[in-house]
């Protein structure tokens, strides 16, 4: 019976080293899709972040325009950012009973694939 032995040469066969190359690749691969992915999610947290922060901001100051009947009144502005419309903030401000108030808002904006999401939140205030 003949056993092969090595002669003393060290190092890696050629199928060895086309192996390591081609799991390398697939997990470079990974890795790059999974970067893509952030930073898709990044820029989509950006954006509504932006409105959550501006719809914010408005109803803070409906809650105050709700117990003060010259400021009580529905209305729509827009946040602007370099010429684009960044957000769009629409509220209501309704009388549910005597001086308790209804502030329904709505913020909309454009996501990452230039479509326009809505977002909703509705408060009542005691005055």
């Amino acid at each position: 019976m003949k056993t092969c032995e090595r002669s003393g040469q060290r190092g890696f066969t050629i199928v060895e080293v086309i192996i390591a190359i081609v799991v390398l690749t697939v997990g470079l691969l990974g890795l790059v899709t999974t970067a893509a992915l952030v930073t898709r999610m990044i820029g989509r947290g950006q954006r509504s972040a932006v409105a959550a922060t501006f719809a914010s901001q408005r109803m803070e100051r409906a809650r105050v325009a709700a117990c003060n009947p010259a400021q009580r009144a529905d209305g729509s502005e827009t946040l602007m950012r370099g010429g684009a419309a960044v957000a769009t903030n629409d509220w209501k401000i309704t009388n549910v009973a005597g001086t308790t108030w209804k502030i329904t808002l709505s913020v909309k904006y454009t996501t990452v694939q230039n479509r326009t999401r809505t977002e909703r939140m509705e408060t009542i205030v005691l005055c």
